[in-house]
């Protein structure tokens, strides 16, 4: 079950003590982005072997997102792509955060757009969902460069990326009615599989249930949806679980640790998904929190899983 507050997942990333205060508002949120992202980007030591690794702009018009690092696995393609989006409540998070993780999927035999988005408060919904979108759009165009297969593409991430990687595939695959597009709006994009990993994937939910979350999700989804966050928080595109597009999603996979709080979302998107007859497929990790795919020193069964995630994708993506 859930533990007391976010302090636990938090000292396992750190790797030691580290002392919890639950922030009080949105500027306390951004104002401790550096110190999150530092706890993240220490894990990148020992990094995977890979051909290529490079980091690219995707826009022309002079906007720094999206951007992204992509990886090239070691081999003779051309190889499925993986467009990972990293975790962090809308607000934090980056791809330099999630590098060894995305890396790893990469050596494991997959080209990986390892994203970075317009983060809130400064871009609130729907500025990051956009990006995503770019990107996948910007996948289907470019990365036969990188020698990947834009026909064998998948989505996934954790967290706020499981919600992300879960509305841009309902965006592409049903309605993006009131997103903007930019210069690739058009552009068809179909994904084969979505990994969604401890998303957050019902926000009535998490206000309603918030576990170690309470007294601060309603900043996390103040930050993403503005002050007066109630009339969006069932909008398809925010809240996956009510869209009216699930049968439209790709074959899924839900993975998420017994210990989280988000664990409620994953039971219930399964059994949505199941219900539209959605090939779901769900694995409840033993002895998990938050995150704890990037830990695998740290959580006895996150390398186990990492492997069950790449089998899934493998045989999806052939």
């Amino acid at each position: 079950m859930p533990h007391a507050n976010m302090g636990h997942w938090r000292q396992q990333i750190a790797g030691g003590p580290l002392e919890y205060v639950r922030p009080t508002s949105i500027a306390d949120l951004v104002s401790r982005r550096a110190q999150g992202a530092k706890i993240f980007e220490n894990l990148n030591v020992d990094l995977p072997e890979v051909a290529l690794s490079e980091r690219v702009v995707m826009r022309t018009d002079g906007s720094p997102t999206p951007a992204a690092e992509i990886y090239v696995p070691k081999g003779k393609g051309p190889f499925p792509v993986l467009l990972h989006i990293h975790g962090g409540g809308w607000f934090t998070g980056s791809a330099k955060g999630e590098r060894k993780l995305a890396m790893q999927f990469a050596a494991a035999g997959f080209v990986v757009v390892n994203l970075d988005y317009a983060l809130a408060p400064e871009n609130p919904f729907p500025r990051g969902l956009q990006d995503c979108i770019y990107a996948a759009r910007w996948i289907v165009r470019n990365i036969e460069r990188y020698n990947g297969d834009p026909n064998r593409l998948a989505i996934g991430g954790g967290s706020a990326g499981g919600n992300l990687s879960a509305c841009t595939t309902l965006a592409l695959h049903g309605s993006e009615e009131g997103l903007d597009g930019g210069d690739l709006a058009g552009v068809a994009v179909k994904f084969r599989g979505a990994v969604l990993q401890f998303g957050v994937l019902d926000v009535p939910r998490w206000l309603n249930e918030p576990h170690y979350y309470a007294g601060i999700s309603e900043l996390f989804v103040m930050s993403y949806l503005g002050t007066n966050f109630t009339d969006r928080i069932r909008h398809p595109l925010v809240s996956p679980i009510h869209s009216p597009h699930l049968a439209k999603m790709p074959p899924v996979y839900l993975s998420c640790g017994d210990e989280d709080a988000f664990l409620s979302h994953t039971l219930a998107m399964a059994n949505a998904l199941t219900l539209v007859d959605v090939p779901t497929t769900v694995s409840v990790v033993d002895g998990a929190d938050h995150e704890f795919l990037k830990i695998p020193h740290v959580v006895e069964q996150s390398e186990p899983e990492r492997h069950r995630i790449t089998e899934w994708l493998h045989r999806r993506l052939k």
